[in-house]
């Protein structure tokens, strides 16, 4: 395997765009707290102001420098993107009561069908009605609609995470439900959109992937859920009493988040 390092323009590149993007994205997420609308609002109109959208039509000679089509360069963004999200999603594993949310579980139910069963629906219909230009290369009408709806179906669930804990809402009810319909959503979201994309690209399913796929969710949610947790739970309570230091505490958690996120990258799903 040949490993390519950046070069100097590249990591000029590279931290240039870090710094641009903190800023903005920080300014842009204090305004939008002044009005009373969370950080995360101002923090997505930053991705929209530097891309192609404002800049690239304002000051293209701009963008194509701040980001150039260079895999190399794109990596490395991206690679620091996946880490930011991977943090939310700490973050909001943090903020979630499991004990709570067993306690809304017919809200929940309701909550996380309804939150994926109606875009499903509303994508079909949508797709259905789209004119044909927009379906590419794929010549079937069909599939093309699944995709929309299976595409409409899923969330985010680490920018629902940072729109409740920035409207103070993580805590209460509504938070936690809203949180459990977006696991749910996501995960059935991931694997329908999987599905449809196999009726795309070869026109079946492959039964095998699928499988594996399905069977290692429900067992490493299960496992997650159940043992998984009283596991971490002790890991977590024996670092505080063995480690006075924050550093340690953070490292296992680290380790616990990157072990589950190989974990659903090998079984086929979103890490």
């Amino acid at each position: 395997m040949n490993l390519v390092a950046p070069g100097e323009h590249q990591l000029l590149v590279f931290w240039t765009q870090l710094l641009v993007l903190l800023v903005v994205a920080r300014l842009l997420g204090q305004a939008m707290r002044r009005i009373g609308q969370p950080a995360v609002v101002g923090q997505l109109g930053a991705g929209l102001l530097l891309g192609p959208s404002l800049l690239g039509r304002v000051a293209p000679g701009v963008l194509d420098w701040l980001v150039p089509a260079d895999p190399l360069q794109s990596g490395m963004l991206f690679a620091v993107s996946w880490i930011g999200i991977l943090l939310l999603l700490i973050e909001t594993g943090f903020e979630t009561d499991l004990a709570l949310i067993r306690r809304l579980g017919k809200a929940t139910a309701l909550v996380s069908a309804g939150s994926i069963v109606l875009p499903l629906i509303a994508g079909l219909f949508v797709g259905t009605a789209l004119p044909d230009v927009f379906r590419g290369e794929l010549d079937d009408p069909t599939v093309f609609a699944l995709f929309v709806g299976a595409a409409l179906s899923i969330s985010s669930l680490a920018v629902a995470g940072k729109v409740l804990s920035d409207l103070g809402l993580m805590r209460r009810n509504f938070g936690q439900v809203t949180l459990a319909a977006g696991m749910a959503n996501d995960v059935v979201g991931w694997i329908m959109l999987g599905i449809v994309a196999a009726l795309a690209s070869a026109g079946e399913i492959a039964v095998g992937p699928l499988l594996v796929t399905v069977v290692g969710i429900a067992v490493l949610y299960g496992g997650g859920l159940t043992v998984g947790q009283r596991v971490v739970d002790y890991v977590l309570r024996e670092v505080r009493r063995r480690d006075v230091t924050p550093t340690g505490y953070i490292t296992v958690v680290l380790v616990i988040a990157l072990v589950f996120g190989v974990a659903t990258q090998l079984i086929g799903a979103e890490a």
